[in-house]
């Protein structure tokens, strides 16, 4: 379905106004009053788009999300620091979208999901290891691991500033995954 350029404009308008806000406070703290205020319409204008502020961040995030899982279809064969790279060097060269989201989300739920995403790659690339016969329960465990892993590294990253590099964020998490990946089930069955 082709978006009227009216539409297109007024929702532009209105995120851009958002995201004007949003550098400002937290997220929580804004109002749809504020943002019609800002973007110089009406409260009937801002509703015919969105519920609420809430709903604004969902579509936003979304968008986000396809954009990210457009560069990961283009890394996937290439290995686990290549699905990182590019999402990486995204959130340190741009204060954009998916940084201000990841780095203001009132919690770490959009994190979470760029994480989530970027492992479904690295995953894929993890499962040609030696180790893809192990006990189910035990990779199971190990995935969930190495994803709590990768996200707590990131968001330490965010939040301290992005003083480190992508690529030397990407090589840490490359190697503590390869590391905890390479680790053997117990011999007790799980």
């Amino acid at each position: 379905m082709k978006i009227d350029p009216r539409t297109r404009y007024t929702q532009q308008i209105i995120t851009t106004a958002f995201w004007q806000l949003l550098q400002q406070k937290p997220m929580e703290k804004i109002t749809v009053k504020e943002i019609c205020a800002l973007a110089q319409i009406n409260r009937g204008t801002f509703y015919r788009y969105f519920r609420d502020c809430y709903d604004l961040v969902e579509q936003l995030e979304e968008q986000a999300l396809q954009q990210l899982e457009k560069i990961l279809v283009s890394t996937q064969d290439r290995g686990v620091q290549a699905v990182l790279l590019p999402m990486l060097q995204k959130l340190y060269n741009d204060e954009d979208l998916l940084t201000i989201l990841a780095r203001k989300s009132p919690d770490d739920d959009f994190l979470h999901r760029v994480v989530e995403r970027c492992f479904r790659y690295m995953d894929l690339r993890l499962d040609t290891d030696i180790h893809s016969k192990t006990i189910d329960g035990w990779r199971g465990m190990q995935n969930t691991f190495l994803f709590a892993g990768a996200a707590g590294v990131m968001e330490y990253w965010l939040r301290s500033g992005r003083k480190l590099s992508p690529e030397q964020v990407a090589t840490a998490i490359t190697a503590l995954c390869a590391e905890a990946a390479s680790v053997e089930p117990p011999i007790c069955s799980i």
